[in-house]
């Protein structure tokens, strides 16, 4: 399999070695070298070099060189070659520097897609030593059709959730607001709702915000809430077209997580996310929906 990440960081900040009077003028060269700068600016505008200060520069390199180089980036692509289906090679990860508050945005060279990353746009916004993430979110976002994005912190949206409901007024709204803050607030969660066991002693649907659903009710094993609730454990789906015990609930949903709600060691429900693109999930996800069933638990158990 080819290079996945090519990192051109360096080289586009050639005109560091100039007085700033001759920073257009270097500019235009990068264009001739880096084509696809040409293409990003028919998106975005010609950078404006009399408003940019060397320092900014300077203290970007600095950063990018002490955070960066540790970095393994495509190491973590590759993790989900799978999921991601790397194999077409229909795109490649350039790495690079565009003075423009955009961290991603997608162009075409020689008939092929390249996911231009904006270092410079994630270190003013002080999340370079997220670049990693970041990249692996431009992709995700890419495999959706989407051609331009930002990089959003999933450890701060999470961190603002949790304090918001520590917050909150554990009262009979409580699972509502938790079911709208979560779909809010995290932009790949494109259906969040509640499945109870019922006396029946199935799943029953409860609070949810999202599109309606013809599952109301699913048999303990069935699909992947039925088997979340059966294996006492949280199941992460990255790709539902290749699981085998998956109801489909809308063409648009491309993964899902569950996460059981105990008490006493015992299954009474859980929380379902739906999202519309393939491979979002990850640990943090699993952490922080796993605390926020807990905080269920206690509140269903007063």
């Amino acid at each position: 399999m080819r290079n996945i990440v090519e990192n051109h960081v360096e080289e586009m900040l050639e005109f560091l070695r100039y007085d700033k009077s001759q920073w257009g003028n270097i500019w235009e060269k990068l264009k001739s070298k880096f084509s696809i700068l040409g293409e990003i600016e028919k998106s975005l505008g010609t950078p404006n070099f009399d408003k940019l200060e060397r320092r900014n520069f300077d203290k970007f390199l600095y950063d990018y060189r002490e955070l960066v180089g540790k970095d393994s980036i495509a190491k973590r692509i590759r993790q989900r070659s799978e999921e991601l289906d790397l194999k077409r090679e229909d795109f490649i990860t350039f790495l690079g520097v565009f003075p423009k508050s955009v961290d991603w945005i997608v162009v075409e060279e020689n008939e092929k897609k390249v996911i231009f990353e904006n270092l410079y746009s994630l270190w003013e916004k002080g999340e370079l030593n997220k670049v990693s993430e970041a990249v692996f979110q431009s992709i995700v976002h890419f495999r959706k059709g989407e051609l331009m994005g930002n990089f959003y912190n999933k450890e701060k949206i999470f961190e603002e959730i949790n304090e918001f409901l520590a917050k909150k007024e554990k009262d009979k709204s409580f699972m509502k607001c938790i079911c709208e803050i979560l779909y809010e607030k995290v932009p790949y969660y494109d259906w969040v709702g509640f499945y109870m066991i019922n006396d029946e002693g199935v799943l029953e649907l409860g609070d949810f915000v999202g599109e309606p659903t013809e599952h109301v009710k699913i048999k303990i094993g069935e699909g992947i809430c039925g088997q979340a609730a059966d294996l006492k454990k949280t199941f992460i789906v990255q790709n539902v077209l290749k699981e085998t015990n998956y109801l489909s609930c809308s063409p648009k949903v491309k993964s899902e997580i569950v996460v059981p709600i105990f008490k006493n060691k015992e299954v009474i429900g859980e929380i379902d996310i739906d999202s519309h693109y393939v491979s979002p999930f990850d640990e943090m996800d699993k952490k922080f929906l796993e605390g926020i069933c807990s905080m269920v638990s206690d509140y269903l158990d007063k």
